[in-house]
């Protein structure tokens, strides 16, 4: 579980994206609380599908390995952890409620986000975020605080999340980025 400095929030980038986004405001004893709660996650339906891209991540490079050696093989590891990451899908969306009206468009880094609401929320309000990240669908819980309100739009400050969670949102955010740009390449 990480706590992001002042310093790194500069680092991240920014981007705009449909999430799925289910978030609430939390007394100041359950944020106090957050560290606990992210280190309590690995079992959670809601982070299984994180806990499996990360575990992709590291299992990628071995992969593409045996692809090279063994295409075969590597095309069956391949459709089998396919099966596994819709599998932990189905278990997380068929054991929640996956509303489409929680979908936001939304200004995201892996420090912060930004969007619109019809809700009021006060400066430095502490917030608790469950965030899906789309198409992917995998879901990274963040405990932050409101630090700027304008109209209907809010901004959120990351202040607690898992480490390897900020890295799936840092991915994320780098291949939309390239998704962009190769769309405006071909466009051009």
């Amino acid at each position: 579980m990480i706590k992001i400095n002042d310093n790194e929030r500069r680092d991240f980038f920014r981007i705009d994206d449909d999430v799925y986004l289910d978030y609430a405001s939390i007394t100041e004893e359950e944020y106090k609380a957050a560290p606990e709660t992210l280190r309590n996650l690995e079992d959670s339906a809601f982070s299984l599908s994180a806990n499996f891209a990360t575990l992709n991540n590291s299992i990628n490079p071995i992969l593409n390995n045996i692809k090279q050696l063994h295409p075969d093989i590597g095309e069956y590891l391949e459709a089998l952890n396919s099966k596994i990451d819709r599998l932990s899908q189905h278990i997380h969306f068929g054991s929640s409620d996956f509303d489409n009206e929680k979908v936001y468009t939304a200004n995201i880094s892996a420090s912060g986000i930004q969007f619109e609401t019809d809700q009021s929320f006060q400066l430095q309000q502490a917030m608790k975020l469950e965030l899906v990240l789309l198409p992917e669908k995998v879901g990274v819980l963040i405990f932050g605080r409101v630090v700027d309100v304008k109209a209907k739009c809010i901004c959120i400050e990351f202040e607690h999340l898992r480490n390897e969670d900020q890295e799936l949102m840092i991915k994320h955010n780098l291949n939309r980025q390239m998704n962009e740009l190769r769309e405006k390449n071909n466009n051009n």
